[in-house]
């Protein structure tokens, strides 16, 4: 099972001078948690959760309300872990689950982004995987019965 077959391509990206309101908006509007962060030719740069966007609205919140946000650029995660589209999906669900991430960018030879597997992709593939196990289950027992 490779990385390419489940991988979500084509995700939602922002550049480094996004500003950090309109990752918020975008995170709101699409319903996702991660967003890479690619340069102009679409390279991975970096990484933006909804968790790094929420830590920073609150170090941001002063007694006289909200402060400059800035860009993304300042609260990305920079140097990221990345997989290749033609990993094994074992691989990849140990690096998910050992290093505690969210999500793992895709990307290719020029670290060109290809897509994102997320840790809900993985939940995807344990239903996938469950409920093929059920059918199979089902089958064996029907064919004792009769």
């Amino acid at each position: 099972m490779l990385v390419r077959d489940w991988m979500t391509r084509n995700p939602v990206t922002i550049g480094p001078d996004t500003p950090v309101q309109e990752a918020y908006r975008i995170f709101r509007e699409y319903e996702i948690r991660h967003l890479p962060v690619v340069d102009n030719r679409g390279r991975l740069i970096g990484l933006v959760s909804d968790h790094d966007i929420g830590s920073l609205l609150f170090q941001r919140l002063g007694d006289d309300g909200p402060r400059e946000l800035g860009t993304v650029e300042a609260v990305m995660t920079r140097n990221v872990i990345c997989i290749h589209a033609d990993e094994q999906m074992s691989k990849t669900a140990l690096l998910l689950h050992n290093r505690k991430f969210g999500c793992l960018p895709v990307v290719g030879v020029n670290e060109e982004l290809l897509g994102i597997i997320t840790t809900n992709d993985m939940l995807e593939i344990l239903i996938a995987l469950l409920t093929d196990q059920e059918k199979v289950d089902e089958e064996d027992d029907d064919q004792a019965l009769g």
